[in-house]
């Protein structure tokens, strides 16, 4: 099967709110085109929706999107977003999204960069204390 995404896909858990249906999910990932949510639906594909998503940092965005294609055992979807332009204050949570996404991007390069000095032996992999309180460095 051809892959037809355009953008970068990265993986990312962040909760989203579909306000029509009063139903809860969360991001597996998300890109500038689009996202997928993990949600039990009775979604169709084509159904516009608008959803609410929250950005580390940044805070609850509204956005909307289309169903573009649904889970293998419909505990999901695949949401395609579009920029509604005629909607000003739609097409501005837009414009942070994709900013944010941009921001994502420098992430992951740091988070390379980390994990390539770990690599080299100049830096020890750090985790936060376990419940025992004793800290980590590998």
């Amino acid at each position: 099967m051809r892959e037809r995404r355009k953008g970068l896909r990265y993986s990312a858990n962040f909760r989203v709110f579909f306000p029509e249906f009063n139903m809860w999910g969360h991001t597996s990932n998300i890109s500038l085109d689009g996202c997928y949510v993990a949600v039990d639906s009775s979604m169709t594909v084509g159904f516009i929706n608008d959803l609410l998503i929250e950005l580390p940092v940044v805070g609850v965005i509204a956005l909307k999107g289309y169903v573009q294609h649904l889970g293998k055992t419909k505990s999901g979807v695949g949401i395609q977003l579009v920029q509604v332009r005629f909607e000003p204050d739609q097409s501005e949570y837009y414009s942070l999204y994709l900013r944010f996404l941009k921001g994502m991007s420098q992430l992951k390069e740091i988070r390379e960069n980390y994990l390539e000095l770990v690599k080299q032996d100049r830096l020890k992999l750090c985790t936060l204390p376990s419940e025992s309180g004793k800290v980590e460095i590998t």
